[in-house]
């Protein structure tokens, strides 16, 4: 298959993961209305795990071989996604939708700036002058002094934090293990953990909840899929533009089903923190020491 090729079917399965990544906004929002963070993300951590059966039973004995080596990160790993995952869904609750993917397109810097304090890998002054003009873009999103700072809006930057750091942990989990296995062993630790709150006051969902759910479970596992299957395919300098697409899909979503649009701020915000992450981006894949 030619470059070209790859780098078309690459950027196919990013925009199905903005899709998918666009829903399950959606689909959270619509949810909290009756179910709590914590609910949402066990019961969505439950239907991901039962999806995800199979491979589990096939591949157990290997998996938790795995697992019994890395144990640590594993488990930091799941406590990270976790932490990130409520954060998300807090955030999504509470604010526009698209005003939290807005403020998570921070996330590329984030990991940069993860994978220099932990990783000990080197930017350059180009990389950093980008990073700093993305988290400007953070800052006309939130306004600080003209506008209050929501807990909701803090929470979908925390977020952005806790995926860096996820990003990081799957990063050195991948020099030795499979990528499969710690997706699936990642989620099934993440549902042991959002067990915990759970079970202190469980209470059972309605049963029309359930087929919402299953859904928010579907798009959240299809959209991980196609984001790690297009990276796979081609160069993140070719994919990576089509995440912004999450922004508009998320404001057609926010203002069709509940009358929510982000403001224009928000959206010269985003533009500045895509932009920026992009750069770092290219900055990176050109191995930018300078």
């Amino acid at each position: 298959m030619s470059v070209q090729e790859n780098a078309l079917k690459g950027i196919i399965w990013m925009i199905l993961a903005t899709v998918g990544y666009s829903l399950n906004a959606g689909l959270v929002k619509h949810l909290s209305a009756e179910l709590n963070t914590f609910e949402m993300v066990f019961w969505r951590s439950v239907f991901a795990i039962i999806f995800l059966l199979p491979w589990l039973i096939r591949n157990f004995s290997l998996g938790l071989g795995a697992v019994e080596r890395q144990w640590k990160l594993f488990m930091l790993r799941g406590l990270l996604t976790y932490a990130a995952m409520a954060t998300t869904y807090f955030a999504l609750a509470n604010i526009p939708i698209a005003e939290v993917y807005a403020l998570q397109f921070t996330n590329s810097l984030f990991t940069i700036l993860a994978a220099v304090l932990i990783l000990r890998e080197k930017a350059g002054l180009r990389t950093w002058l980008a990073c700093a003009v993305g988290f400007g873009g953070v800052l006309i999103i939130l306004r600080p002094g003209f506008e209050e700072i929501s807990i909701a809006a803090l929470a979908a930057v925390a977020s952005a934090v806790l995926y860096s750091a996820t990003n990081v942990t799957i990063k050195i989990l991948s020099r030795t293990e499979a990528t499969t296995t710690i997706t699936v062993f990642g989620n099934l630790i993440m549902l042991l953990i959002s067990a915990i709150p759970v079970l202190l006051d469980f209470r059972l969902p309605s049963l029309e909840l359930f087929p919402w759910i299953i859904a928010l479970a579907i798009f959240t596992t299809a959209g991980q899929w196609c984001l790690a299957h297009a990276i796979g395919l081609a160069d993140a300098r070719v994919v990576w533009p089509f995440d912004f697409l999450r922004l508009p899909l998320t404001a057609l979503i926010g203002w069709f089903f509940f009358a929510q649009l982000p403001d224009a701020w928000t959206w010269v915000g985003a533009v500045v923190i895509f932009a920026a992450g992009y750069y770092v981006i290219r900055l990176e894949a050109g191995g930018d020491k300078k």
